[in-house]
């Protein structure tokens, strides 16, 4: 997978995702960001990795009762920049 296909496949995700109440989001939601983490890390994309991690972290302690939506907002709208920057051309220090 190439770097552009990470972060389609993200940006696909992302607005996929609804706007609150992400204590309903499907599981196979959060295990298709895993596959996106993993091939973030074969791509030598630490921080894109690690900002993915946390989204599904956050995402599945919400569904647990744990987090509150504006935790999970704030790595979305982390992750979402994350996208956006990359769609623009911008690259991560590797």
């Amino acid at each position: 997978m190439t770097i552009e296909e990470v972060y389609t496949k993200l940006d696909t995700l992302l607005k996929g995702l609804p706007a609150s109440g992400f204590d309903v989001v499907a599981d196979g939601v959060a295990d298709d960001f895993s596959s996106c983490s993993s091939e973030a890390e074969s791509l030598g994309m630490k921080c894109g990795k690690q900002l993915i991690i946390n989204m599904v972290d956050a995402l599945k302690d919400r569904k647990n009762g744990g987090k509150s939506d504006e935790s999970v907002l704030v790595r979305l709208t982390a992750l979402d920049f994350y996208v956006k920057k990359l769609q623009s051309g911008a690259t991560e220090d590797l």
